[in-house]
């Protein structure tokens, strides 16, 4: 929950896109303020996970700018955003699938002591407990969920202070779906701030402190996620009610 120290991160007034000259974004803006869990919902195409990339820098900003802690990011490289304390997990080829659970966390570290490599791995652990019944398997025999849950766990190797995740119950059956977004509410509550993707919309606002809904790249609605959910005119138009 937010306890009112300020924003981890702030997009403001994005605008970008992945050819030039066609935008997605077109001037959206969402801020996480420390220990919340932020939700970005809205219709196919609304440009929810091109904020998300943008944010980290896989896509141009042409206008507006992204702050993490209150220092610009606007332009950095992903691997200089992970450095400055953003974990990011993309919807799909998350995970390497040849490697193991261990390897895969491994891949996520990015300090040079073995020593502290094992400790936050046993962290990982504590934190996702079925991946460490499932430590020395390779990651391409995981279930769906697992997979979610170790793209998580690798990308806090890092120790992030905010984590971007693009729909991570995206093609997930609904025990798989129940139990990530479990393991959401479980890692912002270890002291993660999270920022999150969803077109499970309806489920993503019960978790969430507070939400976003977007559409054709820009905000539609903004607020807590328990008043998104009681909004008729959001209901109408984004939950099927």
């Amino acid at each position: 929950m937010s306890d009112g120290r300020g924003s981890v991160l702030r997009a403001e007034d994005l605008v970008g896109g992945y050819v030039p000259e066609v935008d997605i974004l077109n001037g959206c803006s969402v801020h996480v303020d420390e220990g919340e869990l932020v939700v970005v919902i809205g219709p196919n195409g609304a440009g929810k996970s091109t904020l998300a990339k943008a944010v980290f820098g896989l896509v141009d900003v042409r206008s507006g700018r992204v702050l993490l802690h209150g220092e610009e990011i606007t332009g950095d490289s992903p691997h200089q955003v992970t450095r400055k304390g953003m974990g990011y997990v993309p919807q799909r080829e998350n995970v390497f699938p040849s490697l193991t659970v261990n390897e895969n966390l491994e891949m996520g570290f990015l300090a040079g002591d073995s020593k502290h490599l094992d400790s936050q791995a046993e962290a990982m652990f504590a934190l996702f407990p079925r991946l460490g019944e499932r430590r020395r398997q390779r990651a391409g025999g995981l279930s769906g969920g697992e997979r979610q849950m170790l793209a998580m766990a690798r990308s806090l190797m890092s120790e992030p202070s905010v984590i971007l995740l693009d729909e991570p119950s995206a093609g997930l059956a609904p025990q798989a779906v129940a139990d990530v977004f479990r393991t959401v509410l479980d890692v912002n509550e270890s002291g993660v701030t999270v920022l999150m993707i969803e077109q499970n919309a309806q489920r993503a606002l019960t978790i969430a402190d507070r939400g976003y809904v977007l559409e054709g790249g820009v905000n539609r609605f903004e607020g807590p996620g328990r008043a998104l959910l009681d909004d008729p005119e959001v209901a109408r138009l984004y939950l099927g009610g």
